[in-house]
């Protein structure tokens, strides 16, 4: 009887020690804060053959490019190379590798060849077997080429390098015209070596608490910079509600730091969950979650998130004009909005909640707006947030002096301010400015809208005036990675152009006329760095070019 008691106390003893711990075994397995790279990745070949480059980006594959090579060609023939520098030092195991390269064959039944591949990994040198027989090759699709890699190790800025060649071809049924095509470089043709290597670290750092709101870090840790984050997609959800708005992005050479804001609303905090996610390439999506104990109405954790210091421009922005003008033969209406994100739009949430900060650098633009410092609260400043009273501090100095909004454009957005609006400002009549933050006035990189409105005369001596050229300053590509353009002019019935000028044939505009009005449209989504254009109109004889006119005429 001692026994069965001894047994049952044992068993109830477990029992007790699994209730009381299971609750922090799964909230254990839940809080996968850090994960590491995936199984297997690609690495996509871009650019020429002799030239060519990998990455793991997928929206890389823009350029399709290929190789050719015929029947009248003997020997070992090499496809191309292509390399790319890897940022961070590591180590790798030993597996197989695939190298893929689509195919077609031309003008004839098939093609018989041997297809080499080698793999450099800093100083180590692996080859795909010379024991695999001939691969015969038909119509159209796939290589597949397996290479075995040896564990090693490799150094910061080592060279991955692939070299793809084929030697003893036989066609069969070859035609005059006989030959095999490689292709790469593009979604359809997304030729690759699938591998396993250390591609990225994901940590979701603890989170701090500013004002009333909340940031939650997540540190992504690789070889490429804040290409990890620029170049991939990815969110964060915060119990299971994805923020919408775009993150703060910090970065230096070895991780880049992206954070997400949330305004808990009517939370009230306690323990939060959040959900991170990053796709670089097709259907492979990292993912990591952190559990964090959120305490509201006090200043808590780690602000490095923060700039100290003025926050750089570059880094990665999107700048996008919408100009809408209407032309009644004397004057233009022109409403020009400038919609920015990216760095650039960190760097103006930046300027605006340190107005009046004595540590802003003799050459930051933000000094302007010191004499506003008394206009903002202590509580405002340095909050994390653009509050209504330095918002109202930038717009009240753009409209005050049009001198202003042309350094603010020249200095601050690296825009031309004369070809954007197509005159000098100073000419502009009465201005309204507005400036639109988007959902968020966090401290984050969501996108920024300044909108101007004005009408200036036009002359009608006989010379041209300008509409809209390239607009960006000289340098200004090194702050935005993409500048696009909607553009729209429109006339009454009683005014129309005397003629209209483009010096870039590659540059397209549609020019379309009724009786009631006459429309000039343009646009270019993704304006080139190198992009050089000038529209103009013939202003002079309004009247007589009119829509009205003409067609009486007519």
């Amino acid at each position: 009887m001692e026994g069965a008691n001894s047994r049952f106390a044992v068993i109830f003893s477990s029992m007790m020690i699994m209730v009381v711990f299971s609750p922090l075994m799964a909230n254990a397995q839940e809080n996968n804060d850090c994960c590491e790279s995936p199984d297997e990745f690609d690495l996509f070949l871009i650019g020429d053959p002799d030239n060519g480059q990998l990455t793991p980006f997928s929206n890389e594959l823009e350029e399709e490019r290929s190789m050719e090579v015929t029947s009248s060609v003997f020997g070992e023939v090499e496809i191309g190379t292509w390399m790319i520098v890897w940022g961070e030092s590591g180590s790798y195991s030993s597996g197989t590798w695939t190298f893929t390269i689509p195919y077609e064959v031309k003008d004839s039944t098939g093609v018989s060849a041997n297809a080499t591949v080698v793999v450099k990994v800093g100083g180590n040198t692996y080859e795909s077997s010379g024991q695999l027989p001939a691969v015969y090759l038909s119509e159209s699709g796939e290589l597949s080429i397996p290479v075995e890699v040896q564990d090693g190790q490799y150094s910061k800025n080592d060279k991955i390098e692939i070299t793809f060649s084929v030697r003893s071809m036989i066609f069969s049924n070859p035609g005059s015209e006989s030959g095999i095509n490689f292709y790469w470089g593009s979604e359809e043709y997304a030729a690759a070596m699938t591998m396993s290597f250390p591609l990225v670290t994901v940590e979701i750092r603890d989170a701090s608490v500013k004002g009333s709101l909340v940031f939650f870090p997540v540190r992504l840790s690789s070889g490429f910079g804040d290409r990890i984050w620029t170049s991939s997609s990815g969110g964060l959800l915060v119990q299971n509600v994805e923020i919408a708005e775009s993150p703060i992005v910090n970065s230096n050479e070895d991780w880049v730091d992206v954070t997400f804001v949330w305004d808990p609303g009517e939370s009230n905090g306690g323990s939060v969950r959040t959900d991170f996610h990053i796709s670089l390439q097709g259907s492979l999506v990292i993912e990591a979650n952190k559990i964090h104990d959120i305490t509201l109405g006090q200043d808590t954790g780690d602000n490095s998130w923060y700039p100290e210091e003025e926050p750089p421009r570059t880094g990665g922005s999107g700048l996008d004009l919408e100009i809408n003008c209407k032309y009644d033969g004397n004057s233009i209406e022109r409403k020009t909005t400038i919609s920015f994100d990216g760095a650039m739009s960190q760097w103006m949430r930046w300027g605006l909640d340190n107005i009046g900060n004595k540590s802003l650098g003799s050459n930051s633009w933000w000094r302007n707006l010191n004499s506003f410092s008394d206009q903002v609260s202590s509580s405002e400043k340095q909050n994390g947030r653009v509050d209504n009273s330095e918002l109202s501090a930038l717009e009240t100095h753009l409209r005050g002096s049009k001198t202003d909004l042309k350094s603010f454009l020249s200095s601050g957005l690296m825009v031309d301010p004369e070809a954007v609006f197509g005159v000098d400002p100073v000419n502009f009549g009465p201005l309204e400015i507005s400036i639109d933050l988007g959902a968020s006035r966090a401290f984050n990189s969501d996108t920024i809208s300044l909108r101007v409105s004005s009408t200036y005369y036009v002359s009608d001596s006989g010379s041209r005036q300008v509409l809209i050229e390239d607009f960006v300053r000289p340098g200004g590509y090194d702050f935005w990675d993409k500048v696009g353009l909607s553009f729209e002019i429109r006339t009454g019935m009683l005014s129309g152009f005397g003629g209209i000028y483009l010096d870039n044939e590659e540059i397209d505009y549609t020019h379309r006329r009724w009786i009631l009005m006459e429309i000039i449209t343009m646009q270019s989504p993704d304006i080139e760095s190198d992009t050089d254009f000038r529209m103009e109109f013939g202003a002079e004889n309004a009247l007589l070019f009119s829509p009205l006119i003409s067609a009486m005429i007519s």
